[in-house]
């Protein structure tokens, strides 16, 4: 929005918030509808398993009074008495028409079945068994049982002679109706919605058409349909269905599936989704039109003040400012000459004294180092004019005077080195490998360090177009750094080196307490030196100068109490035709 003028700012703003508010009346309604749904389903839901409940109540009434009735007729027990099977088969049959049900058994007292009689589809006296002895096993009196793809709600009722401590049991009775398509449409009229009965993952009763019952057969068998409320798709039409599980199915898991067909709520959706981007856009235009306006008017008395605004931005003071239209934008005007007055005078003054500042820290650094390099060169030639009295030896001495003038000259070159304002580096067919390794036999030779191990893993190509000079004085300090950072005498410095077809990459690794990171950021910048004693600052800088004229880029990769790792990147040129003309010397 910065790009943009003002008044479009304006008119960009009163348009996101129309169709925001849109947008979220939208949601809203579409929220509300959606839980109007959520409950129409869950409402047919209840009704339709209070449906099914008393439906279930009723025939279990009737069921219980005639198995309850025929239990007790002499006829019956009497051919009961034969145990033979096929005459009960054939004498049960006048009792099974005489109750009106799906479904007929009589049993011995063991559980094996003498008589079956189903209405509509013939089931295997095997499966009606393990079925009745499921039920014994449980105490039930009433059970759901689940054969060849039918569903059965059963009444059971022992079959006894006699009466008191004389009677003797005879076998069981087991009178069920089957739950099938006409159940689901007397319920699915109690809920005005669609209706499914299901057994595991199988349908048993459904008033669904049939292209639609068979795509929710697939559903249920790849597991795919969910157990609660939800909405998806079928041949015909898009459903928001909600489950309950039937109370009493053991072991059998029967649940109710209710079914809102979704296709006359979505148009009525889609209707008023029109309905409000219409008004929606209606209201755009006329914001838009009565904005553009009330913009227009604001905004040109401020055009003068924007153009000296982006004068000052660039640096021109002398830009006039003439303040026109209302008080308040007249105001505004005055205010920014002034402003703009007094920002040249601080932007001279902080100028100054930045250069100051600068020139004295530069001053102060050199004249520190420089007076304590110095003061070891005067000690030692006092030593050495007075050696042969001290009995000193003159060749330590020399060595601390050298080793002082070398620090010395260090310090000069690395102020050089900062100073330069080109690339000055040389390139050369070089080894990366062999500069590092230079660089790990310059720390290794100096007595503090030769307790530190160093190592060095390479992969990929090594060989490149580089200085060598620059880069081994790169490696040196970092080297030097990690190997002052590493808390143990006899701890470790790991190098990383890595050549592709276009970059080399370095890490050094140290063992060090990191660094804080409040220095992270300036860490590279002249003058800045962290937890060393008689540090100048100035090496980092270095590193970092030759890097950058490399072409690359040297930073912290990262740093924990357990160690900092430094990461060094630069290109791998390979051919002079394609150095970059700023890095040729």
């Amino acid at each position: 929005m910065s790009y943009f003028r003002l008044r479009t700012q304006l008119f960009f703003a009163t348009l996101l918030i129309i169709v925001g508010l849109t947008g979220a009346l939208l949601l809203i309604i579409h929220k509300a509808i959606n839980h109007a749904v959520t409950n129409q389903v869950r409402e047919g839901t209840q009704i339709s398993l209070r449906a099914f409940e008393n439906v279930q109540t009723q025939r279990s009434r009737e069921l219980a009074r005639s198995t309850a009735i025929l239990a007790e007729l002499p006829t019956l027990k009497a051919l009961m008495t034969t145990q033979d099977a096929p005459t009960i088969q054939d004498g049960s049959e006048t009792f099974w028409k005489l109750t009106g049900s799906d479904l007929f058994v009589l049993a011995r007292n063991d559980q094996s079945v003498v008589a079956v009689h189903a209405a509509r589809h013939p089931l295997k006296q095997s499966a009606v068994e393990n079925d009745l002895r499921g039920s014994v096993a449980r105490g039930a009196d009433a059970d759901w049982w689940y054969d060849g793809g039918r569903l059965y709600w059963v009444f059971l009722q022992p079959i006894t002679a006699g009466a008191g401590n004389t009677s003797e049991a005879l076998g069981s009775l087991a009178v069920g109706y089957e739950v099938d398509s006409s159940v689901a449409e007397e319920l699915g009229l109690a809920s005005g919605n669609q209706l499914v009965i299901a057994v595991g993952d199988a349908v048993v009763a459904a008033t669904l058409p049939q292209a639609d019952e068979d795509g929710l057969q697939a559903l249920l068998r790849a597991h795919k349909l969910p157990s609660q409320s939800a909405d998806f798709s079928l041949s015909t039409d898009h459903y928001a269905f909600s489950a309950v599980e039937v109370p009493g199915a053991n072991p059998a898991s029967v649940r109710c599936y209710v079914l809102m067909p979704l296709a006359p709520v979505k148009l009525f959706i889609q209707k008023l989704d029109r309905t409000i981007l219409v008004l929606g856009a209606c209201a755009v235009l006329f914001g838009g039109l009565l904005f553009g306006f009330v913009a227009r008017t604001v905004t040109r008395p401020l055009d003068n003040l924007v153009s000296g605004v982006r004068a000052l931005a660039e640096g021109d003071f002398s830009y006039s400012i003439i303040p026109k239209g209302s008080s308040e934008v007249a105001e505004l005007g005055t205010s920014f000459a002034r402003m703009r007055d007094d920002l040249l005078t601080s932007q001279q003054q902080r100028i100054e004294t930045e250069r100051l500042a600068a020139v004295a820290e530069a001053a102060s650094s050199i004249s520190h180092d420089l007076r304590h390099y110095l003061a070891a060169v005067v000690a030692n030639a006092e030593f050495l004019y007075e050696a042969d009295d001290l009995k000193l030896n003159r060749a330590e001495i020399y060595g601390e005077i050298k080793t002082a003038s070398d620090q010395m000259t260090d310090l000069i070159d690395s102020f050089r080195e900062l100073s330069y304002q080109r690339n000055a580096i040389v390139r050369e067919p070089t080894s990366l490998e062999q500069i590092i390794r230079r660089a790990m036999e310059a720390i290794n030779a100096r007595a503090e360090f030769r307790e530190v191990r160093i190592s060095l893993r390479t992969s990929g190509g090594m060989v490149g177009l580089l200085d060598p000079k620059k880069l081994e004085r790169v490696f040196f300090n970092l080297i030097l750094n990690a190997c002052e950072a590493t808390r143990e005498a006899s701890g470790q410095v790991i190098l990383e080196a890595k050549g592709d077809a276009e970059v080399f990459a370095v890490r050094v690794i140290d063992e060090g307490e990191g660094i804080p990171a409040a220095v992270r950021e300036t860490l590279f910048q002249p003058f800045v030196s962290c937890g060393k004693v008689n540090g100048t600052g100035l090496g980092l800088a270095i590193v970092n100068k030759i890097v950058e004229d490399h072409g690359g880029a040297v930073g912290v990769e990262s740093s924990t109490a357990a160690g900092t790792v430094m990461l060094v990147q630069f290109p791998r040129i390979l051919n002079a035709e394609s150095v970059p003309v700023n890095t040729l010397s």
